[in-house]
């Protein structure tokens, strides 16, 4: 096989190996040439199980290649989309009217649905400033306390040496499943670039990856203003919305390109400590 052939391959979707590898406008270079090639997961199972020692591919059980490995590991065995917290979710209505669900331990990701009529609506979602954009859903994410904690924490590391503060910004990325459309829920598609980032506080994007890459290197990326954030966003047929998520950035006072860029509108951080979502935004644009 000669040196063109291997860059040639290296390039092309993953999946149909026929048209080139989606790359957004931040630069970021994706492992399919589209949604549809996307959705079909293909390509991506070259992990190695995370059990000690075994180097077999196929992470299908939580990160491990067999049920076996996923006991040894302490895993749960059913596959999930993403190595984080796992999925029962609770919905909530903040006015305080409808039936409540049962209570959900306080080890998982809890999705609540804000009324249009609450006040966060408003003040949250950030993209009630873009006139063009109609804010249809939204979603609050709660987390356990072990993430809660470990941004706390590197939050008072940052204030260590500098003052520091809280910035809000906005992730999107390709949205597989129909989200808002069935209620809060995440999908279990590893190739879903929300659900995957949602459910792991951004300890994995799609496919489980631990960061993107774009202009800034590794890390992950984020926008300050949500009309820069939308360009990346990309939904499935079946949904209405398009779909981005609000996160709280820890900002230090003295900027280190090891662990946080700002570079113009776009925020990039290198560990997940650093940033946490805090609201799924599902919107619509006038035309």
């Amino acid at each position: 096989m000669t040196t063109d052939t291997v860059r040639r391959n290296t390039t092309m979707c993953e999946a149909c190996g026929i048209k080139p590898k989606y790359i957004d406008p931040n630069g970021t270079h994706h492992s399919y040439c589209g949604r549809s090639c996307a959705r079909t997961g293909v390509g991506k199972a070259t992990f190695e199980c995370l059990l000690r020692g075994c180097s077999n591919s196929g992470t299908a059980f939580n990160g491990f290649c067999s049920v076996d490995h996923a006991k040894r590991g302490n895993a749960v065995s059913p596959p999930s989309a993403s190595s984080g917290p796992k999925m029962r979710l609770q919905t909530h209505n903040h006015n305080g009217a409808g039936h409540m669900k049962p209570k959900a331990p306080s080890d998982v990701v809890h999705l609540f649905e804000i009324p249009s009529s609450a006040t966060v609506w408003r003040e949250s979602s950030g993209l009630s400033q873009e006139g063009s954009v109609l804010v249809e859903k939204l979603y609050e994410i709660s987390y356990p306390a072990s993430i809660s904690d470990a941004r706390d924490k590197y939050l008072r590391g940052s204030q260590a040496t500098g003052q520091a503060h809280i910035l809000r910004t906005f992730h999107a990325a390709q949205c597989i499943c129909d989200m808002g459309t069935k209620g809060p829920i995440l999908c279990k598609w590893t190739s879903c670039g929300i659900c995957n980032v949602v459910s792991s506080a951004f300890r994995g994007v799609a496919f489980g990856v631990p960061y993107n890459i774009g202009r800034q290197g590794k890390g992950l990326y984020s926008s300050r203003n949500p009309a820069s954030a939308d360009r990346l966003a990309t939904s499935c047929l079946s949904s209405p919305y398009r779909v981005m998520i609000a996160c709280d950035v820890v900002l230090p006072q003295n900027l280190d390109k090891s662990t946080t860029v700002v570079a113009g509108d776009r925020v990039v951080v290198r560990v997940p400590d650093a940033i946490t979502p805090r609201f799924v935004v599902m919107y619509t644009k006038q035309t």
